[in-house]
């Protein structure tokens, strides 16, 4: 066998494929290689595939849109990507979305035969894995943040954020790709136009993920009945969701919430028995037992496919620098920033804006975190978050969704003036 593959191989190497004909190695990069294989692939007028995260579960701005299509029962097929790597609930999805690999050559032909893509991170992985977008394809990025105060992609300065490859790949190609970038304010406008590459229509429609805060009470009271089982948290106990962000250079030692004492202030502001939750980002969420000894009163919500349901089931947040606490001011429920490395933070990846200037009390560490917390008043905080929205020109209000599946029927039925 390995003299086999001495004289004829064909194998990936990173972003290229390598033929290997009596030792003698050719590369060719793999859009080039795939480019071939897919190009007499037809396109399905009524497909669309969703990619979250590159390759994660069911949720995000992705789901939220694939729900108002079903809903609408409109004729399309929906596919999902999903790496092999995640452990894949089909009951997670509804039956009308079937699920695809986002690994490799599958991707790519799935991809190919797709009439509309629809992605919220970059799609620098997809095309390393060989796809090109093709003629009578388009792509919406509906981008995964929301007011952020963290500089993305154009706007950080010496680019410490992503290697040089990864920035050429963006530039040259995923921004030439996108047809649609979805925004939710004046703000996000103003950061897509100077910070991602792109010069194409921006469409203010909202976050459709964010619909679910605008949800009536029953139907909030059953997600949270559906989260604290699937987090085995009792009913009659308080959740605080802390979600602390990802740093470039992969440092653990920031996490250092002291959690023994937050449950007891929290308790002593607010009554009742309080549980945290910890949401860690998905590159470090596999340091989680590491980083926490999980019991009853601790549970890791990191492995929970949808962070929306897990914000509108908390009853606080805690953040460092996720953009997820400006979509749960959404419910003017108490959001805290714990940010211990604050300084060095803001002089690495750099902000759009001082964190001072967020509804949220920054503390630098844990001390002053409970002190926030015991200090925190709601009636201020709540015409604060107000302010915040007006300031930043925001226009959520449940109905981000359904504009982005009236944009969807006029493309998917060429009405697209």
């Amino acid at each position: 066998m390995k003299f086999f593959q001495e004289i004829f191989s064909i194998v990936n190497r990173e972003s290229k494929k390598q033929i290997t004909v009596f030792g003698v190695h050719i590369k060719i990069a793999l859009y080039k290689y795939y480019k071939r294989l897919i190009s007499n692939i037809p396109i399905q007028e009524n497909k669309i595939i969703f990619n979250n995260f590159q390759g994660s579960l069911y949720g995000c701005n992705p789901k939220y849109i694939a729900e108002e299509i079903i809903k609408r029962k409109l004729p399309y097929k929906l596919y999902w990507m999903c790496k092999k790597s995640e452990k894949i609930d089909k009951n997670l999805f509804p039956k009308e979305i079937q699920i695809v690999s986002f690994n490799g050559r599958e991707s790519v032909r799935e991809l190919a035969s797709s009439r509309l893509i629809i992605s919220n991170v970059r799609t620098n992985m997809l095309i390393n894995h060989g796809w090109t977008k093709k003629e009578g394809q388009t792509y919406i990025q509906t981008w995964h943040g929301s007011l952020g105060i963290k500089k993305i992609d154009g706007a950080v300065g010496n680019y410490s954020f992503a290697t040089k490859r990864w920035c050429d790949i963006a530039k040259e190609y995923d921004s030439q790709y996108m047809d649609y970038l979805l925004s939710n304010s004046t703000f996000e406008d103003n950061v897509f136009k100077k910070s991602m590459w792109y010069d194409g229509p921006i469409i203010k429609t909202g976050h459709p993920r964010n619909d679910i805060f605008f949800k009536s009470p029953n139907e909030l009271s059953a997600i949270k009945k559906k989260v604290f089982e699937a987090l085995g948290v009792s009913l009659n106990k308080k959740i605080v969701l802390y979600v602390p962000s990802y740093r470039d250079d992969k440092r653990l030692d920031c996490y250092n919430l002291n959690i023994s004492n937050l449950r007891t202030t929290l308790k002593e502001k607010y009554g009742g028995d309080w549980v945290v939750a910890i949401r860690l980002h998905p590159h470090v969420k596999k340091h989680s037992k590491q980083l926490f000894s999980f019991d009853n009163d601790i549970v890791d919500a990191s492995f929970y496919p949808d962070i929306q349901e897990l914000l509108v089931s908390s009853d606080a947040a805690i953040t460092d620098y996720s953009s997820c606490i400006f979509d749960f001011m959404l419910s003017r429920k108490p959001g805290f920033i714990f940010a211990a490395d604050l300084d060095e933070y803001n002089t690495e990846r750099g902000f759009y804006y001082p964190l001072e200037e967020t509804p949220f009390p920054v503390a630098k560490n844990n001390q002053d975190l409970c002190q926030n917390i015991l200090n925190f008043e709601n009636k201020k905080y709540v015409e604060e978050v107000e302010q915040f929205l007006k300031d930043k020109g925001c226009m959520e209000d449940g109905h981000a969704s359904e504009r982005v599946v009236d944009l969807i029927e006029k493309i998917m039925e060429n009405k697209i003036e």
